[in-house]
């Protein structure tokens, strides 16, 4: 019987998650390095300049978490040591889909930046805004952010898949960024039906949480305090992981067809 759509995105979700309680522990510390150098240290005072080279970086250290995850899946024992000796030939590669990132995020900022230069000059400030004002500015806000989640639609759908196909496939970039874009075009249903599942059971588990922390606060209010900010940061960890896990299953799925250059070592 044929797998639906819908079906395969639920399997991919179960296999995901699957994936990440076979160390959970070890996922939550890549997770937390991955938060650590790509938001942490360019939001550092001074340090403005690792965004841009965080961005160049950027596939090469998907790319070795996701080998992290094969070898887990392939029943390997874990060495970070023999992920980055697969790596290092194709360094040069992810590197350049690294910098065609950052191209494109400069082209998509300097199509926004008369945008985002008004809503900075009309945002709120001490004196207040009137109603009218404050509904414009919303108004202006809400177009903003959704002309800025469809400029990244594209990078997004080029780069979930290409990191991989490079180290795996040795695909050469541009053959890369097609095959991504082919693969979530065909697997729309799947990939969307994977994200609404994951984005719910994360929003009912943080709510189930926020509920129970609430009640604990208003019994001790510090309890509340302390508790509220680690309970968002290990959400972070875990969406963090688990999309690392669902990025190696989807492409396990999608290319499954797709000769790999790295066989499995026993």
């Amino acid at each position: 019987m044929t797998e639906t759509g819908t079906q395969q995105g639920l399997r991919w979700v179960r296999e995901s998650v699957a994936l990440f309680k076979m160390q959970p522990h070890l996922w939550m510390l890549w997770s937390l390095a991955y938060i650590v150098i790509f938001m942490v240290l360019p939001s550092l005072p001074g340090m403005g300049f690792l965004g841009l080279l965080t961005v160049i970086i950027w596939p090469i250290c998907m790319a070795f978490v996701v080998l992290l995850y094969r070898q887990a899946d392939l029943k390997q024992v874990m060495s970070p040591r023999a992920v980055w000796v697969q790596l290092q030939p194709h360094l040069r590669m992810l590197m350049l889909l690294g910098l065609s990132c950052l191209v494109y995020a400069v082209l998509a900022t300097y199509l926004l930046s008369s945008e985002l230069a008004a809503l900075v000059a009309h945002a709120p400030t001490k004196a207040g805004m009137s109603e009218s004002q404050m509904t414009q500015f919303l108004e202006n806000s809400l177009s903003f952010i959704v002309k800025v989640m469809l400029l990244l639609l594209p990078l997004f759908i080029a780069t979930w898949f290409s990191p991989m196909l490079i180290t795996l496939n040795s695909y050469p970039l541009v053959k890369a960024i097609k095959s991504s874009i082919a693969g979530m075009l065909q697997y729309t249903l799947a990939m969307g039906v994977s994200w609404l599942v994951m984005t719910l059971v994360i929003l009912v588990l943080m709510l189930g949480l926020g509920l129970i922390i609430g009640i604990l606060g208003a019994l001790i209010p510090m309890l509340a305090q302390l508790l509220m900010p680690l309970l968002v940061f290990a959400a972070l960890l875990v969406i963090n992981a688990l999309m690392f896990a669902f990025q190696y299953i989807s492409y396990k799925d999608v290319f499954r067809a797709a000769p790999s250059v790295l066989e499995p070592q026993s």
